[in-house]
């Protein structure tokens, strides 16, 4: 059951934060593929944390490549905020600025929530894995 929660609850922070991210098409900018597959990412968390209830083994797949395919957005944005940190920080203060507070969930706890989340998806696997090599 926590280990639903989490993957819903990661599944949200992230999906939040990539659809917000997206809402600039809106506004004119171009589609960018990498929030796409991590809101792709973010759906397959959220299956992940239903099917986990039911099938701990393929809930453990399904949220392992869920949190792959977030990574392919939260890895790249991670290395770029460590490397302009400066940059980073100005972007920081004008969402806290202007109240907005979704941007500044996905920069702060979504890492911090996909690498739990991955991690443990890992473990479970492993421990799915090594029972059933044990009962066969």
């Amino acid at each position: 059951m926590k280990r639903a929660l989490l993957y819903g609850l990661t599944a949200v922070v992230t999906g939040l934060h990539n659809f917000y991210w997206l809402m600039s098409i809106v506004n004119g900018a171009p589609l960018n593929p990498m929030n796409c597959i991590a809101l792709i990412g973010s759906a397959l968390l959220l299956i992940a944390a239903v099917i986990l209830l039911f099938r701990t083994r393929i809930g453990a797949l399904v949220a392992l490549g869920g949190s792959v395919l977030s990574w392919v957005f939260y890895a790249p944005f991670l290395v770029v905020s460590a490397f302009m940190p400066f940059t980073a920080w100005l972007e920081i203060r004008g969402f806290v600025s202007y109240g907005e507070y979704i941007p500044l969930a996905g920069i702060f706890i979504a890492p911090i929530l996909l690498v739990v989340c991955t991690v443990d998806s890992i473990r479970l696997l492993r421990r799915c894995l090594a029972i059933s090599a044990t009962s066969a």
